[in-house]
């Protein structure tokens, strides 16, 4: 029998994609509604180099909320063990789905915008930054992602690929700050799809949860 509940979380993924291209791609900032033909421009190709930008976009997005949705689980597990628990196993697949996501953001951002060209990626590139940030927190992110074989773990004892995985929070802080400097323009300031917000927020929330459970930890040996 197929066990369906190893499959949620690519269920969700698939999902969480699906909500992208509807509610992120689809939206019209002009008349602020779901437009059906934005949707099947970019997924027909009729103009793919637009086409791909709206997917790398997805993808980062899709990193994004994959990552927090790891992180999430793991502070509400231990706020709420008996009803978050059982959902720890699915800290895994998040975190390399999200990673994957990331890693092909940064591949399409790396060749087709800044042109392998290290001048336009950084000395020439107002929002440097923001490329910094990216670069650290991908860094991290796929640290934590080699690390989290067995064999890896085993080797590093369970404490210290701990304090590893800690370091994520830092790294999903660093990437709260490189969504907010991209989508900064000049004369506007943080200019964002609604849906784009959603991401945001369970990024945030994450952090803030993590907080509040070393807070907890923190009173408790008090």
């Amino acid at each position: 029998m197929i066990n369906l509940k190893k499959y949620f979380p690519l269920l969700i993924a698939v999902l969480l994609i699906a909500s992208l291209l509807v509610f992120y791609t689809g939206y019209d900032k002009e008349s602020k509604t779901i437009l059906p033909e934005k949707i099947v421009g970019v997924v027909s190709f009729e103009n793919p180099a637009h086409s791909l930008a709206e997917l790398n976009k997805i993808a980062a997005l899709a990193a994004i909320g994959l990552i927090s949705l790891a992180f999430v689980i793991g502070p509400l597990s231990r706020i709420w063990p008996n009803t978050f628990s059982k959902f720890i196993e699915w800290r895994l697949p998040f975190g390399l789905m999200g990673l994957g996501f990331a890693l092909a953001h940064s591949a399409y951002s790396t060749i087709v915008i800044f042109n392998l060209n290290l001048d336009t990626m950084i000395f020439s590139n107002p929002k440097w930054l923001a490329l910094i940030t990216a670069i650290i927190s991908l860094v991290i992110f796929s640290v934590m992602g080699i690390t989290s074989l067995k064999q890896v773990i085993k080797k590093m004892g369970y404490k210290n690929w701990k304090r590893l995985q800690r370091t994520g929070y830092i790294a999903l802080a660093l990437v709260i700050i490189h969504f907010v400097l991209i989508e900064t323009k000049p004369g506007i300031g943080f200019d964002v799809r609604p849906y784009g917000y959603a991401f945001l927020i369970i990024a945030i929330i994450a952090i803030v949860l993590k907080v509040v459970n070393l807070g907890l930890k923190y009173f408790k040996k008090k």
